[in-house]
């Protein structure tokens, strides 16, 4: 059998972390004065690392004070996490099944393994690479190419659900993007391509049995 990496997103891929992150984000917010995000805009800027979305929000010279303020706050809700319905299941499926998990997120590293070891999940994965990893952020080049280093494969599937995790996919020509639990009609991913579209990790398993033969 080939064998293939699978770049796998975290926050509300595997685990559902929306609230915490959002609630983190507009306490932030509010501190600075600006008027709360929309779950929307909260989503749109997960796209991107929370250090550059802090950074954009602040300007450098506060981006050490607000980051404090967001992780504060996002440790008070980090309890709520828990692993999305089917997260074991597909994860260990794809163990057995020689694909090569790489857990891939724009989370800073230090608490995307701390969560990943928290639910028990970290032994899934080859490898977990966060934020400040590579030279650049997801969806960068540069940071699917961290990932991917020192690994021998034949494929690459790339699962998330965001534009981020699409547009790494296509950072290379024979890619393979599944998209988890998300409208593929917003405006957001029309310069994209989207091989699949999950409403559910139960399905990305049957997926993955195909992809296999």
């Amino acid at each position: 059998m080939q064998s293939s990496v699978i770049l796998w997103d975290w926050d509300n891929t595997l685990v559902d972390s929306f609230e915490a992150i959002f609630a983190a984000q507009n306490v932030m917010r509010a501190f600075y004065g600006m008027p709360p995000w929309s779950k929307e805009q909260s989503k749109q800027a997960m796209n991107f690392s929370g250090q550059e979305v802090i950074r954009t929000l602040v300007g450098s010279e506060k981006e050490v004070e607000a980051r404090g303020i967001f992780l504060k706050a996002y440790a008070n809700s980090t309890a709520h996490l828990k692993l999305k319905p089917g997260a074991i299941d597909v994860l260990q499926y794809a163990c057995e099944n020689g694909f090569i998990n790489v857990l891939a997120s724009n989370k800073v590293s230090s608490i995307l393994k701390k969560e990943a070891h928290l639910l028990n999940v970290d032994n899934f994965f080859q490898r977990i690479i966060g934020a400040g990893e590579a030279s650049q952020d997801k969806p960068s080049k540069a940071f699917t190419d961290k990932a991917l280093e020192g690994f021998i494969f034949n494929h690459l599937i790339c699962i998330g659900d965001g534009y981020s995790d699409m547009k790494m996919a296509g950072n290379y020509s024979d890619a393979i993007s599944i998209l988890i639990e998300t409208d593929a009609n917003k405006a957001e991913f029309q310069s994209v391509t989207i091989d699949y579209v999950c409403p559910t990790l139960k399905k990305v398993t049957h997926i993955l049995e195909g992809l296999k033969k």
